[in-house]
């Protein structure tokens, strides 16, 4: 009896997450930094949107989009490049509001929960007429299992199949957010319309974070261009932690203004530790399709060599 009760508190705790999902978005595009090419491609998504009847009905898209006419979206790149707040920029562009999903946070230990869960989230998204928005979408978008050697397996692979089924019938925007495209499964790529790619940051780029992040009230005596210069290879998200940094340096007394010595300073120190980190790392463990094809590529090779001898 206990157990069950466990079991109803999970499943009602998992529905209670379920119906505080919807936010108002908060971000506009023009504080977002994004190059050029990835602006292009956000103006064409948001054409599609707005002028979606005249594709369907009058250029007669309808015809060959029988089931659900929702509009897929994948944005990857490294961490740090907006992709997240690029999401919520959207939805506030287009006024509607926004379902921020962490797939960990559907996954469920009840057999069909997960499934169950997602179907959820499909659901309040078109009642709400919310923007959809996966983050680490990696999670539910990797290859199936094909080696099916646990029931835990068999969820998983379940969860993926019901994705499928519900991404066919859904007629509203979603977009899922990735650091690690390669990984996603074909099924899923076909289903997306707009692939698109957040790149680090150009000069141009890191001038226009540098301004929005560390305003003009702040005591400086180092220009946002130079400041551009000195941290090449930073994303957005570490010159926005880094700014934070920057003012709680002042506000401890450590300095009385921001000048090219406690820029550079905090920026090396913050380049420092994302180089341990990243040296850190573990190695990602190979996927069963990785596996699979390195087996037998090693069979082959051994074949060669036995022929040759």
């Amino acid at each position: 009896m206990k157990y069950e009760i466990i079991k109803e508190k999970e499943k009602n705790d998992k529905q209670d997450k379920v119906k505080s999902l919807v936010e108002q978005p908060k971000w506009i595009l023009d504080e977002v930094a994004l190059s050029q090419s990835t602006i292009a491609q956000i103006d064409e998504m948001i054409a599609y949107i707005n002028n979606r009847d005249k594709l369907l009905h009058e250029w007669e898209f309808n015809r060959f989009l029988k089931m659900g006419t929702g509009l897929s979206i994948n944005f990857f790149g490294p961490p740090g490049t907006g992709k997240s707040i690029t999401a919520e920029a959207i939805a506030n562009q287009l006024d509607i509001t926004l379902i921020r999903v962490n797939y960990g946070e559907l996954e469920s230990s009840l057999v069909g929960g997960t499934s169950e869960n997602l179907s959820k989230v499909f659901q309040q998204a078109e009642e709400t007429k919310s923007l959809l928005f996966f983050d680490e979408a990696d999670a539910v978008l990797s290859r199936r299992i094909s080696n099916l050697s646990q029931a835990a397996d068999h969820g998983v692979n379940s969860a993926k199949s019901m994705l499928l089924h519900l991404l066919d019938k859904f007629d509203g925007i979603i977009i899922f957010a990735t650091n690690l495209f390669k990984n996603y499964d074909e099924a899923f790529l076909r289903r997306i319309l707009f692939n698109i790619e957040f790149q680090p940051p150009d000069y141009e780029m890191r001038l226009q974070l540098w301004t929005f992040h560390l305003s003009e009230s702040v005591p400086r005596k180092i220009s946002y261009e130079r400041l551009a210069e000195i941290s090449h290879g930073l994303c957005g998200g570490d010159i926005r932690n880094i700014s934070m940094k920057l003012g709680l340096k002042l506000l401890t007394g450590k300095g009385s203004s921001v000048n090219e010595i406690l820029a550079q300073e905090e920026i090396e120190r913050y380049k420092a530790t994302k180089d341990l980190h990243k040296n850190s790392s573990p190695k990602p463990e190979l996927s069963s399709v990785e596996n699979t094809s390195n087996q037998q590529s090693n069979s082959h090779n051994k074949e060669n060599t036995y022929h040759a001898n």
